[in-house]
Parts: C-alpha cells; structure tokens; sequence
C-alpha cells in the first residue's frame, strides 16, 4: 500500500491562544513510541561517483521505502536511471542542508507522539504504525505519505514559511503564498494524523451533496481536534487567527446564507469549489474569511451531533462511519 496525500503544510509563527477541548478520555492512555528513521540523511551521504552501488545498497537496507522513493517520489528507475538520480541529488542537497537547520522532525516529535497516543486510543483496531521515515523530494511532489508500514515526511516541505526555496516563480504557481504560508514544522502532526484518517475510512465524496462533503471533512476535524487538544485551531484548522475569529463571529450569518441560497444538498462543483477549495479569501464571504469555510461548518454540525450523543457512548470510529446526511438530520444544526 501506499497512500499518498500531498496535504499542504505549516503555520505562520504566530502565538496564538490554545483552545482545549473540555473532554481528553485519552489523556492517560500508555504513550505511544515512534521511531525515526532517517532515510533523507542515508540518501544524501551515498557516494555518488558510484549511483548504482550505493542506490543498490539503500535498496537493500530499506526494502520498503526505498522502492517507493524512487519509484514513485522521483519516478526513476533505480537501476537504470543513476544520471537522473545524481542530477536530483545535486540539485537538492542544498534543500537536505537548510532541513537539517529546521531541524523540523525533532522540533515536532513529542506532538506527534501525543497525537499518535490519542490516535491509537480512538481506533484500537487500526495497524498504527511506531515508525517515521524522514526524506527530502522533489519541492513539487509529496510532503506526507502513509505506507506500508510507516509515515513518511518529505522533509522539504517543512523548511518554514519564509524559505526561499517556495518563492520561486514554478513553486509559487503551484503553491502561492496563502499555502506556503503553512510549510512549517508545526504541521508535521496535524497532516500525519488527516492522512491516517483518511486511511482508515477514505474520503470519497467529490460527486456527492455538499452537506456531504462538508460533514465529511468536520468529521476529519474533529477527530483531528480530539487528537491535538491543546493545540492552537490555527495549526488544527489551517486557518489563520484572523479567519478563525472571523468564522466564530460570522458563523450564524454565513449557515444563513446556506439556507437562502439552497446550497445545502447542491450538487453543483462550483458551489462545492467556492465551499471546500483552498484560496486567499472566501469569494462568497469576505476577504477576512477563509475559502475553505465548509471545513469549520462540517465541523461544528459534528460537534453538535456529538455532544448530543456524549452519553450514548458513541466513539470516533463510529462517527467516521457515520451516513453524513443522517448526521446532519440528527444534529439539528442551528448557530
């Protein structure tokens, strides 16, 4: 298996109050070890005036990952293509040099432990995996993967939000400021545990009503908050501290513009598109509100529809399987 999510990343650094969550059932739960392996750092210590031999040798030790960095991040033949393979290596080894600098896995690990604690807790059920495999990819491909038998973090994508690195005329055409403002350390955590959720139930709603995709991704979020309690809902959400007060405060008004327009059950993608998308401000709303504002909706209709249910003892796993418009219906959703 390899699912691969390229889930944008980071967070300005700004200090930003922490709301925590008024229930943690799985605050005490054992803590959860995890293993770095740090394949980017095997990669660029290989000789390269001998490609194949030291390719041949990273196969070697890491059968897994190994066949999917080159396969599949670089898409190179790693038994053919050692031009290619020592081209990529020059042409980021300055990258792999300012990531070490960053210092981002080491900056982030006891979140994502404490995360991967709570994670474990909800789904017990689930193959969680102990280990993280750390590599540097192309700027363009993929910043976290779930594979096999691991988390696997390109590292590049997580140089912070003022790296030189994201602003060139290519990258910003592929991730313009309003992303790259989210390529820190910080959202190391918060994308490894979306992209597990995803594993664990995947996410399938493109053609569906757009209460259904909105219910969809407040179920990820929530699941998301009860996994990172104390975290700021910047980090949590993406948002920035702005766009999230604003949300708070507009919260009524913009579900009210959901019902007048009859947004709820479209099946329309541009309506879809100006909901859920990522953009610098919602065209629908303002510019000091997000794009994305069907993530911060979809997430306080499962909030509601769960603490309707706080003593019926429904678990996470069962919201994840929950029939979004049944939850919808149920919630009685009224700001």
């Amino acid at each position: 298996m390899f699912k691969i999510q390229n889930i944008l990343i980071g967070l300005t650094l700004l200090s930003l109050a922490c709301k925590t969550v008024s229930k943690d059932p799985a605050k005490n739960a054992p803590n959860y070890s995890i293993q770095v392996v740090r394949f980017d750092s095997a990669f660029f210590a290989i000789d390269t005036l001998h490609i194949k031999k030291e390719v041949a040798g990273l196969m070697a030790k890491y059968p897994n990952f190994a066949e999917d960095f080159f396969t599949k991040i670089l898409m190179v033949n790693p038994v053919k293509d050692s031009i290619a393979i020592k081209a990529f290596y020059r042409a980021y080894y300055p990258i792999y040099k300012d990531a070490l600098k960053t210092n981002a896995m080491q900056l982030e690990q006891k979140n994502m432990q404490e995360a991967f604690k709570r994670l474990h807790y909800y789904f017990p059920n689930y193959a969680l995996t102990h280990k993280v495999i750390t590599f540097i990819g192309p700027l363009e491909s993929y910043g976290n993967i779930v594979t096999k038998d691991a988390i696997a973090l390109g590292l590049q994508m997580y140089l912070g939000a003022n790296s030189n690195w994201y602003f060139s005329e290519k990258i910003q055409t592929i991730y313009p400021a309003y992303l790259s403002r989210r390529f820190t350390p910080e959202y190391i955590t918060v994308n490894s545990i979306q992209n597990i959720i995803n594993d664990i139930v995947p996410e399938n709603t493109v053609a569906a009503p757009l209460i259904t995709q909105i219910i969809e991704a407040g179920k990820r979020q929530y699941i998301i908050n009860a996994c990172m309690p104390n975290a700021p809902d910047s980090i949590r959400f993406g948002y920035t501290q702005l766009q999230y007060a604003n949300l708070q405060k507009e919260e009524s008004k913009i579900w009210t513009y959901f019902l007048h327009n009859k947004l709820t059950y479209s099946t329309n993608p541009a309506d879809a598109r100006a909901i859920m998308n990522e953009g610098v401000y919602s065209d629908l709303f303002g510019e000091e509100i997000p794009s994305n504002v069907g993530k911060y909706l979809g997430y306080k209709m499962v909030e509601a529809w769960m603490q309707q249910h706080e003593n019926k003892g429904k678990t996470l796993e069962q919201l994840l399987n929950e029939p979004a418009e049944k939850l919808f219906v149920s919630a009685n959703y009224n700001p």
